[in-house]
């Protein structure tokens, strides 16, 4: 394909969500010019849809001791030590971080920080911002700081400049001959193909939520970037560990277009509780916590009940919120669901899992780092041992954040001043970009919501495997290399569930990694300790 046009730059970042904005305005601050890449407008990203709210120590009857427990029980045997550790002391950093930027938290009366408990806490840390929008608040504080950068030089000690390239598509990580990244081509709206040079790329496109039918995830959130990586000869670590959001809104069949409409863990943390149509209660007796265990155990819990029972989908029941705690706490789950005809206020809400939060992904430090020189990522697309086998609430934006501000001091203070002595690389290949057209989607979305949903199988996971290998190699590489960990991985654990093995052997823990093969196609499977 010609290459329309050409940029070059120190530092090229993908993805406009908590972590890439995060990174760049730490950048420039630190006096490093960059370049932003968003496949849509500033601020579609998961982080603008997130609900939930922030986890960190906040009160001083909470400990980073505490919270480091509550995310390695979590993690299921999966988890990086190292990696929540560092999550746990910077987290309460990030979050005033984001206040001095402009980010408003709610309070109480007392005028104080009003802290919540969602599922898997074992006290209240979770910061939230206009009840039940604190994505939004997120997204719109870093984006409109980022939005003031853009195209003008700030003068912090040195000179960083931002340009940001809105409705640009990543197609590929270029790597020079050493095998080193050094940029990114891209699909401009406007001008086309083109190609970025950069001594460093930092991916922070987020999940891969749109390769199942009910996903929390908007559209831009395809694997793109996972998939770019890969092909760039970075490993892709515990794949097979996708999350399930327990409350996805199941709209009445009137209701057209609508994929999941997230009902956040939040509204379980104030007391609401799972029941079938009779009212029964799906877990009681099934965890301790009951409907605030850790979110693998309440999906699976939920799936369990439906096969066994010919259910399509189970109730939320708030019922006991009334109107005011409704309105004031959860304005937006409120609007979402009631303008899709059901009343919240008077009946329970159909529900279902829905794919969620990718705890796979690249094999990242919390700093960035993966085994590709020069390839850094963070937020979602990291696999960096913080969420293990299953991710504890509101830990996604917070790690998000920390990821952001560690990069940025990584590259800026270390990485950079070494990868500058020389020129930027040039690509040892300029890659045809690869397509996923519509059709293709569909096909493995269906495949993916029948056959790799919350349970699993043997026979499933042979069969999707088999129909995704029918389709494009390079459109179904995600998807493929899920099926592959999970396939290899004989055991449930976490966000993993297979009821051909139904239980957790000690022998997996361990992770699980893959690489593409020599031929561009097949996938490895290799074994890494934790």
């Amino acid at each position: 394909m010609d290459v329309n046009w050409t940029m070059t730059t120190p530092v090229l970042v993908v993805g406009s969500g908590a972590a890439g904005l995060s990174a760049v305005i730490n950048l420039v601050f630190a006096g490093v010019d960059c370049v932003l890449v968003t496949k849509s407008d500033l601020t579609a990203s998961s982080t603008d849809w997130a609900q939930g709210g922030l986890a960190a120590v906040w009160d001083r009857r909470d400990t980073p001791a505490a919270h480091y427990e509550d995310t390695i029980v979590a993690g299921a045997g999966l988890c990086s030590q190292t990696a929540v550790r560092t999550l746990v002391q910077e987290a309460p950093r990030a979050l005033q971080w984001m206040m001095r930027i402009g980010a408003r938290f709610d309070r109480n009366a007392a005028g104080e920080i009003d802290l919540h408990l969602e599922g898997g806490h074992s006290v209240r840390r979770i910061l939230h911002s206009n009840g039940d929008a604190s994505g939004h608040e997120i997204e719109i504080t870093l984006a409109k700081n980022v939005a003031a950068m853009d195209g003008a030089t700030w003068d912090t000690g040195g000179q960083g400049e931002l340009k940001v390239l809105e409705d640009c598509e990543l197609c590929d990580v270029l790597v020079d001959e050493k095998v080193r990244a050094c940029g990114a081509t891209v699909r401009d709206s406007r001008r086309g193909f083109g190609v970025v040079s950069a001594f460093a790329v930092i991916l922070a496109t987020g999940g891969i939520g749109q390769l199942w039918n009910a996903t929390t995830n908007p559209e831009v959130v395809n694997g793109a970037g996972l998939a770019a990586a890969l092909r760039a000869g970075a490993i892709g670590r515990d794949l097979e560990f996708m999350q399930f959001h327990p409350t996805i809104f199941v709209p009445p069949v009137k209701v057209k277009g609508d994929r999941g409409v997230l009902v956040s863990e939040a509204v379980r943390g104030e007391g609401a509780v799972l029941v079938d149509g009779q009212g029964n209660r799906i877990m009681r007796g099934v965890h301790p916590q009951e409907d605030l265990a850790p979110r693998d155990i309440v999906s699976a819990a939920e799936q369990e009940y439906m096969v066994a029972h010919g259910l399509d989908h189970l109730y939320l029941d708030a019922t006991s919120f009334g109107t005011q705690k409704w309105k004031e706490m959860f304005p937006t789950i409120y609007e979402l669901v009631s303008s899709r005809g059901v009343d919240p206020i008077t009946e329970p809400i159909p529900v279902r899992p829905g794919a969620h939060y990718y705890c796979g992904g690249i094999a990242a430090t919390m700093s960035g780092q993966t085994n590709v020189a020069g390839l850094y990522a963070i937020g979602e697309v990291a696999c960096t041992g913080v969420q293990g086998a299953n991710r504890l609430a509101s830990n996604s934006l917070t790690e998000a954040l920390v990821m952001g501000s560690l990069v940025a001091q990584q590259l800026a203070e270390v990485d950079l001043p070494q990868l500058r002595r020389c020129p930027v690389a040039k690509p040892a290949a300029i890659p045809q970009p690869v397509e996923i057209a519509p059709p293709i989607l569909e096909q493995i979305q269906e495949i993916m919501s029948r056959d790799v949903y919350v349970l699993r199988d043997r026979a499933g996971l042979q069969r999707a495997q088999r129909e995704l290998e029918k389709l494009s190699p390079h459109a179904t590489l995600v998807a493929r290399a899920l099926v592959a960990s999970a396939w290899t991985r004989e055991e449930s654990r976490g966000t993993h569930r297979r009821t051909d093995f139904p239980h957790r052997r000690e022998e997996w823990r361990r992770h699980l990694d893959v690489q593409l093969g020599p031929d561009g196609t097949s996938l490895e499977v290799s074994v890494t300790p934790v």
